[in-house]
């Protein structure tokens, strides 16, 4: 699987999911804005994130993070981890595909048994 088709296979069952377990559209937007950072960070997990970065780049306030961010984690959507004091936060993105479990990367090497050589890598989102 390519990383496009997990990240659309991810999305199409998150509206599905959403049949079942409406979320807010706070909820809806922050649960797009965390796949698109594990994204960037080619699903490495945990995402660790303030909620003042979460905050400016959701274009919500604060409060409105931490109510998404706990209505997301009610519903099975992500884990969330306080780290303590100003330290980021780590957040997990669960499947919609298979609910309860963390989304996570894994190699394909283009052309070759994975191992064999580090040239041609492409990272993919596990299902």
């Amino acid at each position: 699987m390519d990383t496009l088709g997990g990240w659309l296979s991810e999305i199409r069952f998150f509206y599905m999911r959403q049949l079942a377990f409406p979320l807010s559209p706070h909820g809806q937007a922050l649960w797009h804005w965390l796949m698109w950072r594990a994204n960037t960070v080619y699903w490495q997990f945990p995402l660790r994130l303030s909620v003042p970065e979460i905050a400016g780049g959701t274009k919500m306030s604060q409060a409105m993070v931490k109510k998404a961010r706990a209505e997301l984690v009610k519903g099975g959507f992500i884990l969330h981890e306080a780290f303590g004091g100003s330290k980021p936060a780590g957040y997990w993105i669960l499947s919609c595909i298979r609910p309860g479990t963390v989304m996570e990367p894994h190699l394909k090497v283009k052309g070759k048994q994975s191992g064999e050589s580090s040239s041609g890598k492409v990272l993919a989102m596990r299902r």
